[in-house]
């Protein structure tokens, strides 16, 4: 059924941006993954520029999220897998923000998270239901879901989540909604091959979103030896305006993950880029990327 939208809290979504900034510390950690990836920028006519002063290559993560043209939310940037490396990966994301956007507004909430774990789909806003313990709240608190909706958006999506072996090395110790899903347009979804290690929870992410009115396409593949250690990473692209790069990985899934994505955006210029080192971290294209509308 499709559900009424709200389009005075619209938020900034992929297809709105024409900007693009990445890490300092990606040029000090994988130079040649920074050289290839900025003359690909440079290629496809994607404006770019290196924000200094960060802590580590995950800049998704930290970065404030753009909810209008001159107006960002801050979020406390705190999360639990980096617990046991105190404050050295901690980046000060409010400081760094007013420097290099200093004309623009923002504004703290109170919601500690990620970025990579808050997709804009249309006019609907997509977290997982980690967003609740890592604020301390009981699994659907009433209270805090208005809070949530109040200060994010009143269309909200919460896709369930969960991590019973977090030493298992394909945990999702993560909880990144940027793994799960991306937006294609219209009621359109494209989701991760999440069924493929988790089938029941990829059920319950595809009924949510079905929920909500979103047609949804799961990028399952159809090859002799899939490759848990990458495939997982194609939903983490990265789009800017009608400009789409996908992580690629040198393997047979590689081929069927780009047919999936030029077939859901055919507006777009669709180009991959290889990133095992990256992915081999816990991240792809996305994670290291922050994408805005200037």
């Amino acid at each position: 059924m499709n559900k009424k939208k709200i389009n005075s809290r619209t938020i900034i979504n992929d297809a709105c941006t024409n900007f693009v900034y990445i890490s300092d510390k990606l040029k000090e950690f994988y130079p040649g993954t920074y050289t290839r990836l900025t003359r690909l920028f440079d290629e496809m006519d994607i404006e770019w520029d290196v924000i200094k002063g960060t802590k580590d290559i995950w800049i998704r993560d930290y970065m404030p999220i753009q909810i209008s043209h001159d107006h960002f939310l801050v979020y406390k940037y705190d999360p639990d897998y980096l617990k046991e490396t105190g404050t050295k990966f901690l980046t000060d994301s409010k400081t760094i923000f007013k420097i290099v956007l200093h004309h623009s507004h923002c504004r703290d909430i109170r919601i500690k998270m990620d970025g990579g774990n808050f997709v804009v789909c249309g006019d609907y806003v997509v977290l997982t239901d980690k967003v609740f313990r890592e604020n301390g709240q009981f699994l659907y608190d009433s209270d805090f879901c208005n809070y949530l909706k109040a200060v994010l958006s009143p269309n909200l999506i919460l896709l369930p989540w969960r991590c019973l072996y977090p030493h298992d090395p394909y945990a999702d110790v993560y909880g990144h909604a940027d793994g799960f899903v991306q937006w294609t347009g219209g009621n359109k979804v494209l989701m991760s091959n999440h069924r493929e290690s988790q089938p029941e929870e990829a059920d319950e992410i595809r009924s949510r979103l079905e929920d909500a009115g979103f047609e949804v396409t799961e990028m399952l593949f159809d090859v002799p030896n899939p490759s848990k250690d990458f495939n997982w990473a194609y939903i983490n692209y990265l789009r800017v305006g009608n400009k789409i790069i996908v992580p690629t990985f040198g393997i047979p899934e590689d081929k069927q993950a780009l047919k999936y994505i030029r077939a859901a955006n055919p507006e777009c210029i669709v180009r991959g880029f290889r990133m095992r080192n990256i992915a081999r971290n816990g991240g792809a294209i996305h994670c290291i990327t922050w994408n805005i509308n200037k």
